[in-house]
């Protein structure tokens, strides 16, 4: 019998919560020979990330409130079925308004991944353990960005882009044997439910007023935001002020993917010893300090390795704040914990948007910009940490 417990049901959490960055991740790379392909400019490449996002961002809403009637694992099944199918149509279409549309459902089926994961963690019970499982599972989230990319260089070595979309589909039938493999139902017939909207709609407003739940996403709402701007401007920044090639900003990138890992680790081990509301105030501390240290370069012109470092630190307190003040505002959710990650997620794909497009619109061709958002999302996450602390 399948036990929610090990490393190869914990492991199968993170290749969930991974699911949405690494179709995202790998596809950089790959974007402008897409638009080369089918004879556009290089910048329509991006389009294929905007419209992911958005079928994720409007799926989302769907998989928790669908889990929470049938079940985790028969919702699971359905959605990676259609990514894996919506990756095949990417791989075989010979049009791009085509590829855009089955890019779109691979975003809306992909982000049951992240939802599920979520709530079958807090399935688990709460508290330590749901914590712990979800921080040993955000270290494979860490390495998506790490890994992604640089598998698809290489795939763009042997194969064309058509490849990188026979990797996702390969990539979600392995998710599929996994989950069939290693991980159980959590949630069983006589906890569900039939909600009607008028009752999603109730349970969303009583989980924005519960102390838990508010301050636990407020926190990751806040990283998210200068996590997102570091996307969004990272690499123009280190080209336009520092002169840095584009094709030298992945590695750069990945020392902050090490940081992500070496926080999300951290966070498991220590919640365990110490407690989950230590952490993450050892967490928001971190935070607190990139940010200021952030916002004070950003009236001087420091070396990149200054820069960087403020960066790092930041990404640091990012991976040990994520799983955990995740696992707090699920707390409160019991058995809608379905709905409730979908909720979380929604308002993480927003705060992901805005970062990005705050930072862009603030960018000056200097590292201002990108010193401005994160420092500010380092010093917020800080202040929500002391107003919140006693329900986190």
């Amino acid at each position: 019998m399948k036990r929610a417990e090990g490393a190869a049901f914990v492991a199968t959490l993170g290749a969930l919560l991974a699911v949405t960055a690494t179709s995202v991740d790998i596809m950089i790379p790959a974007q402008p020979s897409i638009a080369r392909a089918f004879d556009m400019t290089e910048s329509a490449g991006a389009a294929l990330v905007g419209t992911f996002s958005i079928g994720y961002g409007v799926g989302q809403m769907m998989w928790g409130p669908l889990s929470d009637r049938f079940g985790r694992l028969p919702v699971l099944y359905v959605a990676l079925a259609g990514f894996i199918i919506a990756g095949a149509v990417c791989a075989l279409t010979g049009s791009f308004a085509t590829l855009l549309i089955a890019r779109f459902a691979q975003g809306f089926m992909g982000g049951a991944g992240p939802t599920l994961a979520r709530a079958i963690s807090r399935d688990l019970g709460g508290g330590t353990r749901t914590a712990q499982a979800l921080s040993a599972a955000t270290v494979f989230l860490g390495g998506a960005p790490l890994l992604a990319p640089l598998g698809a260089s290489g795939i763009l070595v042997i194969g064309d882009w058509r490849w990188i979309f026979w990797t996702l589909v390969i990539f979600g039938g392995l998710v599929v044997l996994s989950a069939l493999l290693f991980v159980p139902e959590t949630h069983p017939p006589e906890k569900r439910s039939a909600p009607s909207l008028r009752q999603m709609g109730r349970d969303t407003r009583q989980l924005l007023v519960t102390p838990g739940f508010l301050y636990g996403t407020a926190i990751i709402m806040a990283v998210f935001f200068g996590y997102m701007a570091l996307l969004g401007v990272g690499s123009a920044v280190t080209e336009s002020a520092y002169g840095l090639p584009a094709t030298l900003f992945g590695p750069l990138f990945s020392i902050n993917a090490v940081a992500f890992i070496i926080g999300a680790t951290g966070a498991n081990r220590l919640a365990g010893r110490y407690g989950i509301s230590a952490v993450i105030r050892a967490g928001s501390l971190i935070a607190g300090a990139a940010g200021i240290f952030l916002l004070t370069l950003s009236v001087m012109t420091p070396p990149l390795a200054l820069l960087w470092s403020g960066v790092v630190i930041f990404q640091l307190s990012f991976g040990t704040l994520l799983a955990l003040c995740t696992a707090r505002a699920l707390e409160p959710a019991g058995r809608i914990a379905g709905t409730a990650s979908s909720v979380m997620g929604l308002v993480q794909t927003l705060l992901s948007a805005s970062g990005a497009f705050v930072a862009a619109g603030l960018f000056d061709g200097s590292h201002r910009s990108l010193c401005w958002i994160m420092g500010a999302a380092g010093i917020l996450t800080f202040l929500l940490w002391v107003k919140g602390r006693k329900y986190l």
